[in-house]
């Protein structure tokens, strides 16, 4: 069975040209041109990976995104014409999974929707539940509990928790964290690590990821 992918975008030319390229590599395409009917078929067509522009008529980017955390954890890679940190650092903090600038080579989305997908469907045949002080993470399922609590978490964030909660008492620099999570190399951009570690802090509303000055983080 082919994975998902949802694109959402209203330029008729690029989602035609997104459709048309990523379908021809055995991926079930769907496409939405504004933001209702994207969070609509987000709903109805449960998509493995959502392609998301920012500036979409009706509803805008940010907006769809914040909509499609309440009810999926797929990863999401969005597109915008805009290089900005902040825009960035703000779409991380909303679940957002990765990030391109438009104009964009389609080579470069095939590898990171097959980077993402490889990341978020990854099976291990080992046990995958794993418990830490009053937090169980289940990588099979996707799912953080903090006692009885379920703890909605993106795709990249679940991963990094993974590392931390699989390797209790190793150092994790920056670089570590990047490359492992993203499989990508390390760019020395440190508000993607860091807003994402935020946002893990904040999620589980427990003190239990530690900053080692000058080396990284580990789990207290």
């Amino acid at each position: 069975m082919n994975n998902k992918i949802l694109i959402i975008e209203d330029d008729i030319e690029i989602s035609n040209m997104l459709d048309s390229y990523i379908s021809k590599n055995n991926y079930d395409t769907y496409v939405a041109r504004d933001g209702i009917t994207g969070v609509k078929l987000a709903k109805e067509k449960t998509p493995d990976l959502i392609v998301l522009d920012i500036m979409l008529p009706y509803k805008s980017g940010d907006e769809v995104l914040k909509e499609i955390r309440v009810f999926s954890n797929a990863p999401v890679i969005i597109l915008s014409a805009k290089e900005s940190v902040q825009m960035k650092v703000d779409l991380f903090k909303i679940g957002a999974d990765d990030y391109v600038v438009k104009p964009f080579d389609l080579s470069e989305i095939l590898a990171r929707i097959e980077t993402n997908l490889k990341r978020y469907v990854k099976s291990f045949s080992q046990i995958t539940t794993y418990n830490y002080k009053n937090l169980t993470l289940n990588y099979d399922l996707k799912e953080v509990l903090v006692g009885e609590e379920v703890i909605k978490l993106t795709s990249k964030e679940l991963e990094i928790l993974y590392l931390f909660i699989k390797y209790p008492n190793k150092v994790f620099s920056k670089k570590n964290l990047y490359e492992s999570v993203w499989e990508d190399a390390y760019a020395y951009d440190n508000d993607t690590i860091n807003t994402h570690i935020s946002n893990i802090r904040k999620k589980i509303n427990i003190d239990l990821i530690e900053t080692v000055w000058g080396m990284g983080y580990k789990l207290r």
